[in-house]
């Protein structure tokens, strides 16, 4: 595929980041019609609105592969840039959607978005664990294959091989271990 130089800031990178964006958007929609097709008994229906949706993605991966030089940039990459700035303004748009809902009477679809940006928090967070977990990658483990680990809830260090389920100490389940480099 050919390499794209200066495609940064120019407008033809605007119309790109436009056609991702309306790509994602009606594969979204026709998604979502397919799904209507098929609990109205239309399976012939729901195969064409399938077929458009695959569609949509083939274009979006398109659009998102010029967008990053004529490639797709590695997980790494990509966590960071979902976790920049532009994800906390979402978390912000949602608030501020969540208070006029509210202020024009509509206060179910105001708890909803409320309830969204909560959801969206906490992804915020776990997108930030994945991209801690990639960075630990490169840590190297001890003679004996153990890591040591580290308990993002009570801060327990402990030695083993693979990822523990629960922390031994505070016994949370619901926990989030760092790789943590051994001392010399």
């Amino acid at each position: 595929m050919e390499r794209v130089k200066g495609l940064k800031g120019s407008e033809t990178e605007q119309n790109l980041l436009k056609a991702f964006s309306v790509e994602a958007q009606m594969r979204n929609k026709y998604d979502l019609c397919r799904m209507i097709a098929e609990k109205d008994g239309y399976d012939y229906i729901a195969k064409f609105f399938q077929d458009v949706t695959n569609n949509r993605k083939e274009h979006a991966k398109l659009w998102y592969k010029w967008l990053h030089n004529g490639e797709f940039p590695n997980t790494l990459y990509v966590l960071k840039q979902i976790t920049s700035d532009r994800y906390t303004s979402l978390i912000n748009q949602y608030e501020s959607y969540a208070e006029t809902a509210h202020k024009e009477g509509y206060n179910h679809i105001a708890d909803l978005f409320k309830h969204i940006c909560l959801v969206e928090r906490e992804n915020l967070e776990k997108f930030k664990k994945l991209i801690c977990r990639l960075q630990d990658d490169h840590i190297i483990p001890d003679k004996d294959g153990n890591y040591k680990w580290e308990c993002s809830v009570c801060g327990a260090n402990f030695v083993q091989h693979e990822i523990p389920d629960y922390c031994p100490l505070c016994l949370n389940e619901e926990v989030f271990f760092f790789k943590r480099p051994f001392e010399n």
